[in-house]
């Protein structure tokens, strides 16, 4: 693998990102969210940031959250300047395009960060006809909000869509390269047609600065096999206008390693993300690839099968026998996030929720309940799984 330079020189929503597209120009407030699920979700997002940032406090993640407000107030005034007519918006990217004509052909990748759906508006008002390659979940919302933007400002290129997993998508891709034509990849979207799961039980293993993730590598195969260069390109919004930002164009062929040059890729992007934060809108990536989240680190029980036999009767013998003197010690630091993951911030281990709330760990957090008090606060069927299931994940114990 070579470089060659073709030029000079939420955060943290569970859910995909709200879209910086033309309609998020439009009014909106955020809604009001109750104090204990904002403290559930700082720390669940507080988790998240330290993936790159290990050694941030909560201070450095609410001051990132702060300018992303900021941020988000001025993408809002700016794009409805854009769509009442005023383009000035869009020049330094038809400058960007203008002083690097090899970007006219291969596969340029971006990410997630400053107006990102704004990525193929130069290559569109240059008359080029880019295609766009994305999941099928991202292609609705994705296109509905490009398309209407592209048909108001009279574009002369065309724009044609290529989503993960849909039939044909592969051929369409090599067509647009073999013809000439670019392709635009958003390569921190980081799944294919299994989704974030098959991310997670087949990608490549990636080492961050706090924690280990799992990255796809198709893109780089694809253009190692079709000897394809693959260009960098990212926007970030400055004071109210687009910066675009670039870095040299890998040449790849069929010897290149494709794992290798997935590396190089991914390492660019997590240098841009680091430099700026507060533009990165799609943090929801790195929990979703956390190889602490794969099936089998999920499922990995931490007592041995005898042990757990030798649990589940003491446990059972404990409800029937001696509700009322055997108590549930909760005996490491758990918290329940978003609903969906049991983490043990003691030993930094994760489960499926399975249905468990934060809300219902209130009880072991203020004293240590006897069983029959979890009974009556939580129901017979609560305690002989929750509670059951506590101890045998090592995060309670009954004692007397």
């Amino acid at each position: 693998m070579t470089s060659h330079p073709h030029s000079g020189g939420g955060p943290h929503s569970g859910r995909p990102p709200r879209s910086a597209a033309p309609r998020s120009g439009e009014p909106g407030r955020r809604p009001t969210i109750p104090a204990d699920a904002a403290a559930e979700s700082l720390a669940w997002d507080l988790w998240n940031y330290r993936a790159l940032f290990p050694g941030a406090g909560a201070a450095e993640l609410l001051a990132v959250k702060r300018e992303q407000d900021a941020i988000l107030a001025r993408e809002r005034e700016a794009l409805a300047r854009l769509w009442s007519g005023d383009q000035d918006l869009l020049s330094p990217g038809h400058t960007f395009l203008a002083a690097r004509p090899a970007l006219a052909g291969g596969i340029t990748v971006s990410l997630h960060t400053g107006p990102y759906q704004l990525l193929a508006e130069p290559w569109l008002a240059a008359g080029h006809d880019p295609l766009i390659l994305l999941n099928q979940r991202a292609l609705p919302r994705f296109r509905g909000a490009v398309e209407p933007l592209s048909k108001r400002l009279g574009h002369p290129g065309t724009l044609g869509w290529a989503a993960v997993g849909a039939p044909g998508f592969m051929r369409a891709v090599v067509t647009a390269v073999r013809e000439g034509r670019p392709v635009l990849a958003y390569l921190d979207g980081n799944s294919g047609d299994d989704g974030a799961a098959g991310t997670r039980e087949r990608g490549l293993r990636y080492v961050l600065p706090g924690r280990e993730i799992l990255v796809r590598t198709g893109l780089a195969r694809l253009a190692c096999r079709l000897g394809c260069p693959l260009h960098r390109v990212a926007l970030r919004w400055d004071e109210g206008r687009v910066a675009w930002d670039d870095a040299p164009s890998l040449v790849v062929g069929p010897g290149d390693d494709p794992d290798a040059v997935t590396r190089a890729l991914f390492d660019w992007v997590f240098a841009v993300i680091g430099l700026r934060p507060a533009q990165w809108q799609y943090w929801a990536m790195l929990r979703e690839s956390s190889v602490c989240f794969t099936a089998a680190r999920l499922e990995q029980p931490p007592l041995p099968p005898a042990l757990r036999g030798d649990s589940r009767q003491a446990f059972a013998a404990c409800c029937t026998h001696a509700p009322n003197t055997a108590r549930l010690v909760l005996e490491h630091r758990i918290e329940v996030w978003g609903g969906e993951v049991l983490a043990d911030l003691t030993t930094d281990r994760f489960y499926p929720a399975a249905g468990l709330s934060d809300g219902d760990l209130e009880i072991l957090r203020g004293g240590q309940p006897t069983l029959h008090e979890l009974r009556e606060h939580h129901g017979d069927a609560w305690l002989r799984f929750h509670g059951l299931r506590l101890c045998l994940l090592g995060a309670a114990r009954l004692g007397v």
